[in-house]
């Protein structure tokens, strides 16, 4: 049968193909089997059928269809400007974009419509900002109404892009038609024209520095108080003084002046550390822009990775901030944040344009500036709940600091102290390492939690735990199942985060929430789970009914600790986005290697305790972990777990280890009869008759070099030998 294209482009045949089609496309029958069957082959099609069909068979929800013409018009491989060409040139821009909508509601076309609908983008983008494109938009200013209005509408899509050459005319200062249009259109670029505007202050002529005073003035945005109020003290010109006084009580609502303009870029760096959204020009995208302004070149920009634009931004300010103050602080400690955030954020194999490779590491900065500072940092990445930053500034205060200053903190804060309470485990361990290495002779408030969490280290570093809510019984079943495939153990299912409170409790932690609630439900979880202490910082995937999802999901967009999903997602993309989720929350997990690494750090720590005899971190307190890892364990890690039980002053350790003892064989065997002998010199024999003639039998029946070590240890223990003899003939 030969298909005819109606109007919209899509491959409809009349009746024997559609059942029925109401209106635009009110009330619709799904497209039959044989016009699936029957429809010309995709690879056969122009772009612009595939372009109208795409569309057509999203609005009538044939989503397989959809998905097999969006398929073959990415693999055709047009470039983002030859998309938007064909868009335009096909005449239904207003019906793809409808289309792009519905699609990003569908599960099985949400992936797809997102890499149209990007390339739709960043071809309009690269468009706008093209300089030829920018020049030739600006010389329009001054001609017809008409167009003007398309010019001013480009120049504004360009946004930061068409700076340097709006700014080029203010200070050729050869047209003042022009230079009018442009200083408007300046203005109403607003916060796109702030941060180029404020590079430019610094270094343009003084004529150029009042007019973009006047400009910035005109668009009243905060971030430019900084620049104003550094140009007015700096400048000796008179007009231009008066210019930036003006231009700052338009953004301040008044004429008062503050006391430091150090403490305004300070300011400022915390908004940009922080990512402020209103500081953010190109939201979405890989690159922003940072800016310079050079006497002899003019305004240029460079491009800078998105995930490192805010701590560039950061550290460039505070410098400013210490330039104007070297004392002060609070910019000294945001500097060496955001650089450490910088080092942590860039991508693998990026060549940051403002931090080279040859200059010093993130964490040399950081070791140098010494304990106080560090632990500043540590206490901000505990209130940011920001895990990366808070694990490389421990290890930056364990390489510097010592004594009781870890533990001293600042003030009335202990940034070290809290990080034993914080819930990721990582963080945890590496603070009570940190303080246990520095060996505290007195005892301060919460030293009661280091050992624990060092003998915590050795059974649990690699164990992920979980907790599922869902309504169903059946729902919560197969989210178990899911999660304990990607080797978490589930430690109890239910409806409300209250109902678990004990097992929480109890738990070594909880590294991922699951839940499939409704939109009531799974708000109420979301704030329970960031209110509970140890869960704040836990991550979250929430899975919605379709509609709750469609209305959420940009609502958490930007949160790295939740993630919603629409419920009909499968399995397998659920456990796709569980270690998404685990991966940008928290990092990788904690692998058998970097678990054993953590084990033999703790184990040796709690060694050197036993045998300092640390009145304030006992190793005694780790003794009933330490003798149930006694039988998890094996290797390297179980032979240390005995030297730290032979060095605690216990009955109790020293009968443990003579039955791992006599469990075990070969060289580990003789491995533990040295570590049975060690506990014995150091607290004499402390075993049972029963264990002692066990011993014996030892003598007996074990290979030669057994019975040499196990009579040497029968001496160790000092028998008497009367003992000895009843022990021999029994």
């Amino acid at each position: 049968m030969q298909t005819r294209r109606n109007g919209f482009g899509g491959a409809a045949a009349g009746a024997l193909s559609l059942a029925l089609v109401v209106g635009a496309f009110g009330v619709v029958v799904p497209v039959s089997p044989a016009l699936a069957q029957q429809e010309e082959s995709t690879e056969q099609m122009s772009n612009e059928q595939l372009l109208r069909d795409f569309a057509f068979f999203v609005t009538i929800r044939q989503d397989e269809l959809a998905l097999a013409h969006a398929n073959e018009l990415l693999r055709r491989g047009l470039s983002a400007d030859e998309f938007v060409g064909l868009v335009e040139d096909s005449g239904v821009e207003k019906k793809f974009e409808r289309a792009i909508r519905t699609a990003m509601q569908a599960p099985q076309l949400e992936g797809i419509a997102a890499q149209l609908n990007n390339l739709f983008e960043e071809g309009h983008r690269a468009r706008a900002r093209n300089p030829q494109e920018i020049s030739r938009n600006i010389q329009l200013l001054t001609q017809n109404p008409r167009a003007r209005l398309l010019a001013r509408e480009r120049l504004l899509a360009a946004r930061e892009y068409a700076v340097p050459q709006l700014l080029e005319v203010l200070m050729a200062r050869s047209d003042q038609a022009l230079e009018g249009h442009v200083e408007r259109l300046l203005v109403e670029m607003g916060g796109n024209a702030v941060m180029p505007l404020c590079a430019a202050l610094d270094g343009a002529d003084e004529t150029t520095q009042e007019r973009i005073a006047k400009i910035l003035g005109e668009i009243h945005y905060p971030s430019a108080r900084a620049s104003l109020y550094d140009l007015l003290q700096s400048t000796r010109a008179s007009t231009v003084r008066d210019a930036c006084i003006r231009a700052i009580a338009q953004i301040q609502g008044n004429g008062e002046l503050h006391p430091s303009v150090a403490e305004l870029y300070y300011q400022l760096a915390e908004d940009y550390y922080r990512s402020s959204p209103s500081l953010i020009r190109f939201p979405g995208e890989d690159f922003q822009l940072l800016w310079t302004f050079d006497p002899g070149i003019g305004l240029y920009p460079t491009a800078i990775r998105t995930e490192v634009f805010g701590e560039a931004r950061a550290m460039e300010l505070a410098e400013k901030a210490i330039q104007l103050d070297d004392d002060h602080e609070r910019a000294l400690s945001l500097w060496l944040a955001a650089n450490m955030s910088r080092d942590i954020n860039q991508p693998s194999g990026y060549e940051n344009p403002v931090y080279p490779d040859d200059r010093k590491s993130a964490l040399f900065y950081m070791v140098m500036a010494g304990s106080e500072a560090s632990q500043r940092v540590l206490a901000r990445a505990i209130a940011d709940a920001d895990t990366p930053l808070m694990r490389r500034t421990i290890e930056a205060l364990s390489r510097s600091a010592g004594g009781a200053s870890l533990w001293e903190g600042l003030g009335s804060q202990r940034p070290l102290l809290d990080a034993l309470s914080y819930p990721d485990r990582r963080v945890q361990f590496e603070a009570a390492l940190a303080i246990g290495k520095a060996k505290p002779r007195a005892p301060f408030a919460g030293s009661d939690r280091v050992t624990p969490i060092l003998a915590s280290a050795v059974r649990h570093a690699s164990a992920r735990y979980a907790l599922v809510l869902a309504d169903s019984a059946n729902r919560r079943d197969e989210l178990h199942q899911i999660l304990e495939s990607l080797g978490y153990t589930v430690l109890q299912s239910g409806t409300s985060i209250s109902d678990m409170a004990a097992v929480i409790s109890e738990a070594p932690g909880v590294d991922m929430v699951v839940s499939d609630l409704p939109r009531s439900g799974s708000l109420s979880l979301i704030d329970d789970v960031r209110s509970t202490p140890k869960l704040s910082v836990t991550p979250i995937l929430a899975i919605l009914p379709g509609s709750a999802w469609t209305e959420l999901i940009s609502r958490f967009a930007t949160d790295p600790l939740t993630d919603v999903r629409s419920r009909g997602v499968s399995a397998s993309q659920i456990s796709i986005s569980i270690e998404q989720l685990a991966l940008s929350a928290t990092g990788p997990a904690v692998d058998e290697v970097e678990a054993e690494v953590y084990a033999l750090s703790a184990l040796s720590v709690l060694r050197d305790l036993a045998i300092s005899r640390n009145p304030v971190l006992r190793a005694d307190d780790a003794e009933a972990s330490l003798i149930l890892a006694l039988d998890e364990t094996s290797g390297q890690v179980r032979l240390s777990v005995a030297d730290v039980l032979a060095r605690i002053d216990s009955g109790r350790s020293q009968r443990a280890l003579a039955e791992a003892m006599f469990d075990a064989t070969g060289d580990d065997q003789l491995d533990l009869i040295q570590r049975v002998s060690e506990s014995a010199k150091n607290f004499g024999n402390l075993l049972e008759p029963r264990q002692q003639r066990r011993l014996i039998e030892m003598i007996d029946s074990g290979a030669d070099e057994i019975a040499t070590a196990s009579a040497s240890l029968v001496g160790t223990l000092n028998l008497s030998e009367r003992n000895l003899s009843d022990l021999i003939l029994d």
